[in-house]
């Protein structure tokens, strides 16, 4: 799958793709897996591509601040990012279509967003068995991420509540 950047600018600025939302948890991909969790946000996507189309699958977990989407793209950018697409890419060029996975939280990293591409639309199509795998071994390392960053982050904090404490 290929697309013209000014008609992909153009569908993306318009809001002219597929969207679906899926609830889930943490609790949900500890006790089922990740891979239970996400293969309907694959089949979407699968569909979507399969009929030429864009889309954009969400995953909001609701025992945590996490966001996990699959995007078609051009480029390594989250589609609500048009704008700096905009600028870096040029309106004649015609780019492949891929695949990224996002997720999107307070304690991923610095930036709260982490984006990677997960396979050219066309393979994600040809390998869609797989993928659901190799989203959730993704997903799985992003969470131990999350789970660090958030170690770290009340480590510091008692840290300095200490420090209060002793200073007083």
């Amino acid at each position: 799958m290929e697309s013209v950047v000014k008609d992909f600018i153009e569908a993306v600025d318009a809001e002219n793709f597929e969207t679906q939302n899926f609830g889930g948890s943490l609790a949900d991909i500890e006790k089922n897996g990740a891979v239970k969790v996400l293969q309907p946000m694959v089949d979407m996507i699968v569909k979507a591509v399969s009929e030429n189309k864009l889309a954009q699958a969400t995953l909001s977990l609701t025992d945590a601040d996490i966001q996990v989407r699959l995007e078609t793209s051009v480029v390594n950018l989250p589609l609500r990012y048009v704008n700096a697409m905009k600028k870096m890419l040029a309106d004649d060029d015609t780019l492949k279509v891929s695949i990224y996975s996002v997720i999107e939280s307070p304690d991923v990293n610095v930036s709260s967003l982490r984006i990677d591409k997960v396979a050219s639309a066309d393979d994600f199509v040809t390998h869609k068995a797989d993928m659901a795998t190799a989203i959730a071994s993704w997903l799985q390392t992003q969470l131990q991420n999350v789970k660090e960053n958030q170690a770290k982050k009340a480590a510091a904090d008692e840290s300095t509540d200490d420090k209060d404490v002793n200073d007083k």
